[in-house]
């Protein structure tokens, strides 16, 4: 599903070039949890947005379900709207302008036409029960505390039910309880989302 071979980031800096990635490889099947664990500056974060299309690298090839996304010989850079990704960031990126239901239900607008107004609803809704904020959809999005906010995030991401779900650090500001409930959710919804392409 996620194949990236011998991916290469790096920045111009004031101190010079900054190499954040440096020929990683990552193969993740469909239906698996795949985890990028290191110390802080070690281009998770990078390689996470070099998936996405939210980063341009500078050498390597990614793939999403066959499909190559970027490849720097062959100078493909398949832009981040036309790849079926989710992602949560770790600083969240909620829209402070927007309440709620509207920062959820924007991801499926931006689908031109795809949905009716009534398949937003109900899918936004799914969303924020999962996340555990039912109740909450008119509510401004900077008057929700930090872990709400993060939730926000989450469901913004899951709304979707893309193929590939990013998440860069989605859980840390959550209370024990929640955290796990999120997880087993997650889980839940990607088997569910597996079993439904294989029908």
């Amino acid at each position: 599903m996620i194949q990236v071979e011998n991916l290469h980031v790096a920045y111009e800096s004031t101190e010079g070039t900054v190499h954040a990635v440096k020929g990683i490889d990552i193969n993740v099947e469909e239906g698996q949890f795949f985890t990028l664990l290191g110390p802080s500056g070690c281009g998770k974060t990078t390689t996470l947005r070099s998936i996405a299309g939210l980063e341009r690298p500078i050498k390597g090839k990614i793939r999403l379900h066959d499909k190559t996304v970027y490849d720097s010989d062959a100078g493909i850079m398949i832009p981040p709207y036309r790849r079926d990704i989710g992602m949560v960031f770790q600083s969240y990126a909620i829209w402070p302008h927007l309440n709620v239901f509207s920062n959820v239900a924007f991801p499926l607008q931006e689908m031109k036409g795809r949905f009716s107004k009534t398949e937003i609803h109900e899918k936004v809704l799914r969303a924020l029960d999962l996340v555990q904020l039912t109740g909450y959809e008119n509510r401004p999005a900077p008057f929700l505390s930090g872990g709400q906010q993060q939730r926000l995030a989450l469901a913004r991401a899951l709304v979707r039910e893309s193929e590939v779900l990013l998440l860069d650090e989605p859980l840390p500001n959550l209370d024990a309880k929640l955290r796990e409930e999120t997880r087993t959710e997650i889980r839940d919804l990607v088997n569910a989302l597996a079993s439904r392409q294989s029908m």
